[in-house]
């Protein structure tokens, strides 16, 4: 959650960039455009919003308490406050017209205070249409109009984008996994070794390996708008309870390799997939990824309980995205 959360929360946690920061405020040498990297953080975003709430607020730095009931803070928090515009992806991507509609609300005077910033989350998904968009106006820089980028994978981002901010890279976060979560997870897909050696000479079962990095893949990108292609995506493909049981082993050891990923484990079993792990990794906290995992193993233990089929999708999925509304 980012309401409440304020910028001297991350002190302890984000000490370099938190000192660049104070330090530029305190010296009113506040960069035009900053680029904040999250490094798969999940409270990466939560420290942009505490940006703008330090950048707009005028208690600043020095009167943090005061932000707890600070009008503008919270109104920030609301989304209520006029000079702050976030954008997200339409859809898929960010396109070239949220980019416009944004030039040309910003184009007017502040409304509230002195500057207006403009943030735009998971800044990786603007199409090139948008990032061109962008680089204009970046490069072209207006006084009072601050540019906060975020992303969690900068790789993607054009490097004449990048060139323009001021990079914020936030520390690696530490890691909430142990030595028996890693042994708890590595047994479960040890154990399930013996049944997916069968898919390889199985046409049938190699099918199904194609079929769940579809389905996993469709779900990331679209939530619960899964269910109206579940006859396509899940149904059409998995036929019984043994599928099923198959299904669900093949999802975990994929979310498994995403969590080997995340945590520089090269060993994976969906090796022909690296693109898809990284790309579904890349969706996710380590958090969210090892919550999925447990969640999968619980779910495959339902069909042990003759649960009806189709209310075990309706968990799994239902399941999932309460995980994503809490992680990510």
């Amino acid at each position: 959650k980012d309401g409440d959360i304020l910028f001297d929360d991350f002190n302890d946690s984000q000490e370099l960039v938190y000192n660049i920061i104070i330090n530029s405020v305190k010296k009113n040498r506040i960069s035009h455009a900053y680029l904040v990297d999250g490094n798969n953080n999940s409270d990466g975003f939560s420290f942009v919003m505490a940006l703008v709430k330090l950048l707009v607020c005028d208690n600043n730095f020095t009167n943090y308490d005061n932000c707890l009931a600070c009008n503008k803070c919270m109104r920030i928090d609301c989304g209520s406050y006029l000079d702050v515009k976030i954008i997200e992806s339409d859809g898929l991507f960010i396109k070239k017209e949220q980019l416009i509609d944004l030039q040309a609300e910003f184009s007017k005077d502040a409304i509230e205070g002195t500057k207006k910033i403009y943030v735009i989350k998971d800044c990786d998904k603007m199409n090139k249409q948008a990032s061109n968009c962008l680089l204009k106006f970046l490069e072209e820089p207006v006084d009072n109009i601050i540019a906060i980028l975020f992303t969690n994978n900068i790789h993607k981002l054009l490097p004449t984008i990048i060139s323009r901010c001021q990079l914020l890279r936030l520390s690696k976060p530490k890691n909430i996994y142990n030595k028996s979560t890693i042994v708890n997870f590595a047994s479960f897909c040890c154990n399930s070794d013996a049944l997916i050696a069968s898919f390889v000479n199985d046409e049938k079962k190699k099918n199904m390996i194609n079929n769940i990095v579809e389905f996993i893949d469709y779900y990331e990108n679209n939530g619960l708008d899964t269910f109206i292609y579940l006859k396509k995506l899940w149904y059409n493909n998995f036929l019984d309870r043994t599928d099923y049981d198959y299904a669900m082993v093949l999802i975990i050891n994929f979310y498994f390799d995403c969590f080997k990923y995340m945590v520089n484990i090269n060993n994976y079993f969906f090796g022909e997939f690296k693109d898809s792990i990284e790309r579904i990794s890349n969706l996710n906290t380590l958090d969210s990824i090892m919550k999925k995992i447990n969640y999968c193993i619980n779910v495959k233990e339902l069909l042990r309980n003759n649960l009806n089929l189709n209310l075990v999708m309706d968990d799994l999925l239902i399941g999932l995205e309460e995980i994503n509304n809490e992680c990510c």
